[in-house]
């Protein structure tokens, strides 16, 4: 049995610190989140363990997580089922995540909480080089990393916790549509204007991108160009 998990290539060199578990349960999600286990589907445990060359139980625990998380329904004797979230469920993750995290962007601008933006900017060079190649699953972990790393500097591992299960509860749609349109690359490029804003001290603006951020993130989710293009 082979000693790494390489589904779609999607684990990168930071799993070989983490347990089957934990990698299985970020790439199953990356997955899910993606779109590329696609909503409604449903898949055998031990077919998703086969695909990622390790035993069963590591993959039955990574999906007993996720179905915490509302990402899956286990399906007695069947496997599992990716759920859809509804519309409703959708724009009231988005809701939540603007309150929260246009007003965390602010302060920590104003706070100046950010002693060195070159990490960032590495991220971000990352997330649109991921979105260019279409390479979903890893642009999802990109993006993530970068949300969460401006967030934890207001060191709130709650505020993370929160953030994080409402990301993993979100869906990627149709971006194999959407990739390389104008307005699809406006939204990966915002990551680097919020940065520009935030190292600038202007926290006024940095709210402002953010808040624009997320409605860019709703049309994504639904996959739909003419909302995106309104935002």
């Amino acid at each position: 049995m082979a000693t790494a998990l390489t589904w779609n290539e999607s684990a990168g060199d930071e799993v070989r610190t983490q347990s089957f578990r934990e990698q299985a349960v970020r790439i199953i999600r990356s997955q899910i989140v993606s779109g590329r286990l696609e909503p409604g589907s449903m898949h055998s445990i031990g077919a998703v363990a086969e695909r990622l060359n390790v035993s069963i139980t590591p993959v039955r625990e990574a999906l007993h997580d996720l179905a915490k998380e509302g990402l899956i329904e286990m399906k007695r004797n069947r496997g599992f089922l990716v759920r859809k979230p509804s519309n409703k469920e959708l724009d009231d993750i988005v809701q939540i995540r603007a309150m929260i995290e246009v007003s965390s962007v602010r302060e920590i601008t104003e706070r100046s909480l950010i002693p060195d933006f070159a990490p960032l900017r590495k991220l971000c060079r990352r997330t649109d080089a991921f979105a260019a190649a279409g390479e979903w699953e890893e642009f999802v972990d990109a993006d993530r990393e970068f949300h969460l790393t401006v967030l934890a500097t207001l060191k709130n591992p709650k505020l993370l916790d929160v953030i994080g299960s409402l990301r993993d509860q979100s869906r990627l749609l149709g971006l194999d549509k959407l990739a390389g349109t104008d307005v699809f690359v406006q939204s990966t490029k915002e990551h680097g204007l919020l940065l520009d804003a935030m190292e600038a001290g202007d926290a006024g603006r940095a709210a402002e991108i953010m808040q624009s951020h997320m409605r860019h993130v709703r049309g994504i989710w639904a996959g739909r160009l003419e909302e995106l293009s309104q935002a």
